[in-house]
């Protein structure tokens, strides 16, 4: 388990288009928490469940997902690996962004978000490892938080996204819901996860 870890956080931290979307994360966080919180709070989440789709999904469309299950046949080890790497590198991500609404003197939010973001890169794990395409996956999370999330459930509903937008508040109700609908999404990874890899 340790290899793995090691061996998927290497990857994140080693390729270019890891590194160009964990600063894009960082900065984005850092612009944006200097004017409002919550527009922090939701960078840092979306960064997060950004990178964690593309670092999932990439072994998937490069192929490399059957040589890694070839050496690893565990495959809810490797599954475990890549939740684990991603929550660190979610956590990183927050960590680094946040520093902006400190100076607001909001510790509560800050504190509050950094509990919640680890969650959505491990939600973002295992909607990729469901989906595996991640152009696809990216645009109808988009999508949903745009037209299902926004516009139909105004943001109040207990959807994953808002669940995790008013958690991000210190709303301990919202995270537990938030923690079902990742818990439901891993379990559909575990499923999933078992499929042949030649139709991918």
């Amino acid at each position: 388990m340790i290899g793995l870890l090691r061996s998927e956080l290497y990857r994140t931290f080693a390729l270019r288009s890891s590194w160009v979307s964990i600063a894009a994360s960082i900065m984005l966080g850092v612009l944006f928490g200097i004017f409002d919180d919550a527009f922090w709070s939701l960078f840092a989440g979306l960064g997060s469940f950004g990178l964690a789709v593309m670092t999932t999904a990439q072994h998937y469309q490069h192929r490399t997902a059957l040589l890694l299950f070839l050496g690893r046949p565990h495959r809810l080890l490797v599954l475990a690996a890549q939740c684990v790497a991603a929550a660190v590198v979610a956590l990183f991500i927050a960590l680094v962004s946040g520093v902006s609404i400190l100076d607001w003197g909001e510790g509560d939010k800050y504190r509050a978000t950094l509990t919640v973001v680890p969650l959505i890169a491990v939600l973002g794990v295992a909607a990729a490892s469901v989906v595996r395409r991640p152009l696809w996956l990216l645009g109808g999370a988009a999508g949903w938080l745009v037209f299902v999330e926004g516009l139909f459930g105004r943001l109040e509903s207990p959807l994953p996204f808002t669940a995790f937008l008013t958690a991000a508040t210190g709303d301990d109700k919202m995270l537990l819901i938030f923690a079902a609908w990742t818990g439901a999404a891993l379990l559909a990874a575990v499923i999933a996860i078992r499929r042949d890899l030649t139709g991918d």
